[in-house]
């Protein structure tokens, strides 16, 4: 009996999301899993809800297991069965016409939460990466630039902007000694409901231990419960200003790590101004937290021995969410916490287990990515395109046309604000593939549906840190499903590039080994893993040359210290300062949307019973939670006479859906959450009909990061009446940001005196007429002086992505004579510094030029005006015998404005 029950066991990894926990399957007599449990002899093995009904989502009813093909119009589900070779044809067929018509530009990729197999991203995230993407390459050989991805909405801001801008580092570089710290703070998370629940077990244990806990949340979370923590209810979107409360009363305090802000600190002083408004008293009025738990919480950070800091995604969605990050950063600096035992600490180098990634490709033209004007320092970071550009591109061709699209493992409609709007994008497109395991939202416009395995399914790898170990195949194939990572490799090899990928499993673990050290066969003679050794932890590494690769003392920074003041942000035209920016839309800014939406809207927050949009359609998990919920607070819901379970209408100035009430104490007053995940065609109807994205608007979102704001929102909840039978709450119509060209009325005039002045583009005069209407402050704080700002360093961006410049190098000026003073003077003045004073310009210039150079000429400088022939053409051998290794600037019109002469730059240029 013993044997017979190991036969019909095995160890393996868990195939659900992607953390690949190490489990043991067991199999019924079809060799079905049946059950999984953790594998209690790794410390490795774990479990969450999701992979204890691993078997019920392998074998749901509404698994995807054949390819599909439109026949019905777009908007249903209206597909036939298809062979996988008729697929990729169609696919092949479809991508070829458009880029023979279009370009390749005006085909993308979007890759979602539910592709994530790590040996996929080793193998396809684009070159130009630091550190990690979950973006897709398959298109770049095709020579597009426009992969999007789940990371332009969850994690980059928390794990690779707001570090690598403030210490050089991205999270995957970090760790939080919980077993260590005397105080532990769980900040914007809720390791209860994470998969697995490991950092749960670690704050517990702490606990236990004689660790204080403290949860800053707007809810007393699972988390907050299970390790009896100090709660600290806060307003949605101000943790920013929490952290820069708590840095002011450091340094007011002087219970500040003076020696490290010395030696290891830029722009102290600055930031230590900025912050001494941020009092307890007036972190009160902006977070509602009393002044003094912010004065004691502040005590104990600074005093503690160790401070393990608990954060995941929590603070990326507001008006300033990168910002309010680096703030926690700077907080843990100046206190002293900062790789320190119990502490936010730095891995060892070296310790990561080197996946090759030599061969990935780079992006072919990521100037011309979509969105790069919008979000430049997203795409110095992933190499990638903004999806918040995408409905524009597809509906208005601005700045050019998409027309083919693939989406892998994602739901569009159901992840980003504005639900309309996307399904009128997805609408538009000329063609659209969807591969997933389930269908999705997306899917109703598609036209070809591909089915993906779940991770069980296929044979491939892992890593943890130190070590790769084989995720070794649990069970066949559901149906013909194929693996994410194949399904793109084929369609490369479709489309002529099939050879720049691995095409076999053996070639991509050969490929994943190349230059580790370990061959397949070392990994397979060792039981399937390797490891590589261990190093002594040190602390305070960037006093040791252990943060940077030229092995030198410091942080990975342009300055080479801990950049309080961030000189990258600076570049790209951004607050240098980890400021606070009051939410656009809140109690604070727009109190006139606030009288008939009192309620803080937030949604986001995780669950057991699903990893996003997915597994509604899973009964054994539904039925914990059979409708989409809204939790509000017991006061707030006294006054609107609900219940709880009552069905309820949650509302926002831009729609509404339908929802149960969860009435608690658990949330702070005046606030409320509201389920994630919905708006598919899976699941009980109540989820397929509430896609809480109705609520939310893709025009509020980080300024830096592009992320839509989900988390600070206004809000409205009212009871539905009791003869309410349950039908769908109308949503309404919401547009969107998405403007319309228009039209010339002179386009029959032919214009010859462009020379002189030229006539303004249509979209030029839109935008002047939209902006001619914004008269706040752009240097204030309140509402209409953060749209002014907006709008300027918008501006400052895209000026600078059509020069390849950053933002930091545009100034702007109130007419051309003052621009070229600046920089005329401006470029003199520097080269005179370094013996460099001769300047050459023309006798036909601009006076702003000829006076300007005149001016210089009186104070010192060699100035030659260079004649002109009788057409006013410069001549270049003129040219050649002005110049002088003490030429520092050369100033010539390339078309002069009252001549009309065309100068023969590009000649002068080559001398």
């Amino acid at each position: 009996m013993k044997n017979d029950k190991l036969q019909n066991e095995k160890q393996g990894i868990c195939g659900i999301c992607p953390y690949g926990c190490w489990i043991t399957a067991t199999y019924d007599d079809d060799g079905n899993i049946s059950k999984v449990r953790a594998d209690e002899t790794s410390p490795y093995g774990n479990i969450c809800q999701l992979g204890v009904h691993s078997a019920d989502i392998i074998y749901s009813k509404d698994r995807l297991k054949y390819p599909m093909k439109r026949v019905g119009r777009k908007g249903t589900y209206d597909l036939k069965r298809i062979t996988w070779d008729e697929a990729y044809q169609h696919i092949a067929e479809n991508f070829n016409k458009i880029k023979e018509e279009s370009g390749a530009k005006a085909t993308g990729i979007y890759t979602g939460r539910g592709s994530f197999d790590f040996s996929m991203n080793d193998v396809f995230q684009p070159r130009g990466v630091i550190r990690q993407s979950t973006a897709s390459s398959l298109l770049f050989p095709f020579g597009s630039p426009n992969t999007f991805g789940v990371g332009s909405l969850c994690y980059v801001s928390f794990g690779m902007i707001a570090p690598h801008t403030t210490l050089g580092a991205m999270w995957l570089d970090m760790h939080t000694d919980i077993e260590n710290a005397d105080l532990v703070i769980v900040w914007g998370a809720n390791p209860a409901t994470d998969s697995p629940p490991t950092n749960l077990t670690r704050i517990i244990k702490a606990h236990q231990r004689g660790a204080k806990v403290v949860v800053i949340d707007p809810r007393r979370t699972a988390t907050a419960k299970q390790s009896n923590a100090q709660w600290i209810p806060i307003r949605p979107g101000t943790d920013g200003a929490l952290a820069l409360g708590l840095c002011n009363i450091l340094i007011q305090e002087e219970l500040f790590d003076d020696k490290f802000v010395r030696d290891w600190t830029i722009e102290f002083e600055e930031f230590s101004q900025y912050v001494q408004h941020f009092t307890p008293e007036l972190v009160e009025v902006t977070c509602g937290i009393p002044a003094e738990t912010v004065t004691s919480l502040a005590r104990d950070i600074a005093r503690a021995n160790g401070v393990a800091q608990v954060m995941y995604t929590g603070l990326e969605y507001s008006s300033s969410g990168v910002q309010a990050i680096r703030a926690t950063l700077v907080l843990w600096a100046l206190a002293g916490q900062l790789d320190v035992p119990g502490g936010l600490n730095f891995n060892m180098p070296s310790l990561d287990f080197p996946v090759n990634r030599a061969g990935n490709i780079a992006n072919p033209d990521v100037n011309n990515a979509i969105g790069r004007d919008l979000f430049p320092l997203y795409t110095k970071y992933r190499d990638e395109s903004h999806p918040q550009a995408l409905p524009e591109a597809v509906l208005n061709g601005n700045p050019y046309h998409i027309r083919g699209l693939i989406v892998l493992g994602a739901s569009i409609i159901t992840s980003w604000p504005n639900p309309d709007l996307w399904r009128r994008t997805l609408n538009g497109l000329d063609f659209l593939v969807c591969i997933d395991r389930q269908l999705t939202a997306d899917c109703a416009y598609a036209d070809i549906v591909l089915p993906a395995t779940t991770m069980y399914e296929i044979e491939t790898y892992m890593t943890y840190n130190s070590v790769f170990k084989i995720r070794e195949r649990m069970i066949e194939p559901v149906g013909e499903a194929r693996s994410d990572y194949f399904i793109q490799a084929q369609i490369a090899e479709c489309l002529g590039y099939g050879h720049m990928f691995p095409q076999t499993e053996t070639k991509l673990f050969e490929n994943a080994l190349k230059g580790t050290g370990y061959t397949l066969e070392d990994v397979r003679n060792s039981g399937g893993s390797v490891r590589l050794p261990g190093k002594m932890v040190e602390y305070k590494k960037w006093e040791k040359g252990l943060l940077r690769a030229d092995g030198k003392p410091g942080f990975d920074t342009p300055s080479g210290k801990l950049e309080i003041a961030s000189s990258i942000l600076e570049e790209y035209g951004y607050d240098a300062l980890p400021i606070y920016i009051e939410p656009e839309e809140g109690p604070l800014t727009t109190s006139g949307i606030a009288m008939e939406f009192p309620l803080i809207f937030n949604s986001g927050a995780r669950v057991k019973t699903d990893f996003r949009s997915q597994h509604h359609g899973v009964p054994s998990l539904y039925k914990r939670r059979p409708d989409p919920t809204v939790m509000l607070n017991s006061e707030d819901a006294r006054e609107r006479d609900i219940k709880n379970g009552d069905w309820v209408r949650l509302s926002s100035p831009r729609g509404a859906v339908k929802m149960r009430a969860f009435v608690t104490d658990d949330i702070v007053a005046g606030s409320v959450e509201a389920n994630m995940g919905g708006g598919g065609p899976v699941g009980p109807k109540s989820w397929q009909e509430c896609n809480i994205n109705e609520l939310t608007d893709l025009g509020q979102y980080d300024a830096i990061s592009g992320f839509p704001v989900y988390k600070s929102l206004l809000c409205q909840v009212q009871k539905i009446a009791a003869d309410e039978n349950g039908a769908v709450i109308d949503s309404g119509e919401y547009a969107g940001k998405v403007s319309t060209n228009g039209k010339s009325e002179n386009g029959h005039i032919i214009y010859l005196d462009n020379n002189a002045t030229t006539s303004l583009a249509p979209e030029v005069i839109d935008e002047m007429q939209r902006v001619m209407t914004q008269y706040g402050n752009p240097s204030s704080i309140y509402k209409l002086g953060q749209e002014s700002r907006t709008t300027i360093e918008n501006a400052r961006r895209k000026i600078a992505q059509l020069i390849n410049a950053t933002a930091r190098r545009i100034v702007f000026q109130s007419c051309g004579s003052e621009a070229n003073n600046h920089a005329i003077k401006g470029v003199a003045f520097a080269g005179a510094k370094i013996g460099k004073n001769h300047i050459i310009t023309s006798v036909v210039e601009h006076p702003s030029v000829r006076n300007t150079c005149k001016w210089l000429q009186e104070n010192g400088f060699d100035v030659t005006f260079l004649p002109v022939d009788e057409c006013g053409r410069v001549q270049p051998d003129d040219f050649r015998w002005a110049i002088t290794d003490r030429t520092c600037l050369v100033s010539i019109m390339l078309a002069n404005n009252e001549t009309g002469t065309i100068q023969p730059v590009e000649e002068l240029v080559a001398i």
